[in-house]
Parts: C-alpha cells; structure tokens; sequence
C-alpha cells in the first residue's frame, strides 16, 4: 500500500488552495476548549498522576511501562484522563511521552482498530502536537489500517489547535480531491469555528459558502459558531442573514445564539429590532436568561428606550421566574 500518511504531508504542505481565506498565517490563537475535567479519576489523588508529576521527564516512559500500569495499554479511558490531566498541570512533554508510549505500544501489537488511533490524533490535539498527530496517522497507515474521514478530520482539528493551519488546509485539499474521504460536515465546521473565533468573517463566510456548495446544510453548531463571529466582528447583517436562515430551517436556536443576537442588536441600537426579536422568542418559548437581559439595561436607559423596554422586560422577568418556579 502507498504511504497515505506521507502523501498527505506531502500534499499539504505544497498545495495550492481553491478557498479564497486571507488567514494564511502560521500562528493562530487557540481555539480548542480547556483541558480541565471535573471527572475524579484525573484528580490530584490519581497516583499514576502523582507519580509521573515527581518523576523527571526521563523516568516517563519506564513509569509506563512498570506492571502495575499496565491497564494503560488497553484503557482508552483512562489514557486520555491521563494526557489531559497532565496538560492542565503544565506539563505538555510529560503527556507527550504518554502519548508517544501509547503510540509504541500500540505498533508493536500491530493494533489494527482505527479508533484507537483517531483517538490518539485527537489527544495530540489536546497537546497542541501536529507533528506527533502526523506521526500516528502515518504509524496507522503503515500497519494496514484504512484512513477514514473521520480521521482525516481528527489530522485537521490537531492543526488547527497547533497553529498549524497551512497544513490543515493542505489536508482539507487531499480530501476535496480523493474517491473515498470526501469532506463531510465536520470538516467544515472545524474551519467555520476556527474562523469564528478568530473574527476573520471574511474567512468564515468563505467555508460557509464552500460547506454549502458541498450540498451539506449548516447546523445548530454551524449558525452558532456563525452567528458568534458575526457579532464579534460587528458584522451585525450576516448575524441576523442566519439567524432568519435558521428561523426558515425550523432550528431552533440556543441558549447562546439568543445572547449572541441579542448583544449585536443591541450594538446596533435599533431597539425596535430588539423589542421585535425579543417578542419572537417571548413567542415560540425559548428560554433566554435574565441576567443575559439585565446586562443591556444600561444601554437601553443611556439611550432613553427603557422607558418603551419596560412592557417586554417585565414578561420576560415574569417567564423566568416561571421557570425557577417550576424548576424549583
């Protein structure tokens, strides 16, 4: 079999892209979620944990490998409260070596289940490692292992989280062009999100518009990480575009697209809009919290509209002591 994993480096970092994105950069900011669980088997308390935080850097992987730890090698669990615990006590080459260990161990065995190693991808994203995440990718293709779409993506969302983003547009452009890991709509939502975060609508817009071209319909999660950049970026027109787009779609929005909304039309200060918008979710029921309200108070007394805000907040008010009531 042809080394995919070597093909996929290759191409990626030589690939010219089709997608107008003015982000090419090497550096981005992070847009992974925090590495911090409440899950008590990572604790503190952990004495795997405990003893690889006071072991030096070079006793890693011979900690690993002593007998009474040898659960790591089948628990996939496990390893990964292991790696993440070890990345929010500061200490990425320790979770590397974990990961690395892992990655051996699993070779030797000629460990042939892909989810293992999208798995170890994916914690290699964690750790911010594109290169560790390349190394496993291809360590899967030598073993005979088929790639998936799912872990060609899971090769993207560890680019992404290392700043690496020229490879992973490299790697979005190997899938555009294979018979079998086309792009699904994962793949653009990664893209979608990352742009979202990083208020490059300009960007954002582009991979929205590619998902679509793709004949792939956006999401809860995709208006959310859309509707987020927009109002970041004042972009507040493309905002309420997709919210109505949603509206059309019979999505219903969350929690945090309803603050999101609400925030942008309020910077706008067109508090017709905002009385309209707060009526329409009065309307269908949506929850939208109090305090989220309460904080555009300010704005809306500054501007002298409080006064015309009065009969709506005093519904929404009474709807969310209604909640509490029954919640209660």
């Amino acid at each position: 079999m042809a080394s995919t994993g070597k093909r996929v480096l290759t191409l990626a970092r030589n690939v010219s892209f089709s997608i107008p994105l003015q982000s090419q950069q090497p550096h981005y900011p992070l847009i992974f979620r925090g590495f911090f669980s409440t899950d008590p088997s990572i604790s503190i308390t952990n004495p795997l944990l405990l003893k690889l935080l006071q072991e030096p850097t070079s006793s890693v992987k011979s900690v690993l490998d002593s007998q009474e730890n040898g659960f790591l090698c089948s628990s996939r669990l496990s390893l990964n409260d292991l790696v993440t615990s070890l990345i929010s006590s500061s200490k990425p080459k320790k979770a590397q070596l974990v990961l690395e260990w892992k990655l051996e161990k699993m070779s030797k065995r000629n460990e042939s289940d892909p989810d293992l190693y999208i798995n170890l991808i994916r914690l290699c994203g964690k750790l911010r490692d594109s290169f560790l995440a390349m190394r496993v990718f291809t360590v899967m293709e030598f073993q005979g292992v088929k790639p998936t779409v799912t872990a060609f993506n899971s090769l993207i969302e560890a680019c992404i989280s290392s700043h690496n983003m020229i490879t992973a547009f490299g790697i979005f452009e190997v899938m555009k062009n294979s018979k079998n890991f086309k792009p699904n709509t994962d793949t653009f939502y990664y893209f979608i999100s990352e742009f979202s975060k990083l208020r490059d609508v300009n960007s954002m817009q582009a991979w929205y518009s590619a998902k679509k071209a793709f004949e792939f319909s956006p999401d809860l999660r995709t208006y959310e990480a859309l509707i987020h950049g927009s109002v970041k970026s004042k972009c507040f027109d493309f905002a309420v575009k997709c919210f109505e787009e949603m509206m059309l779609s019979d999505i219903v929005p969350n929690a945090i697209i309803l603050e999101n909304m609400l925030e942008g039309l309020c910077k706008r200060k067109n508090f017709d809009e905002v009385k309209k918008f707060l009526n329409v979710v009065l309307d269908n029921g949506w929850e939208i919290n109090w305090n989220v309200v309460e904080k555009f108070i300010p704005v809306w007394f500054e501007s002298g509209e409080l006064e015309g805000m009065k009969e709506i907040l005093t519904k929404i008010n009474k709807s969310n002591s209604a909640t509490d009531d029954i919640q209660s």
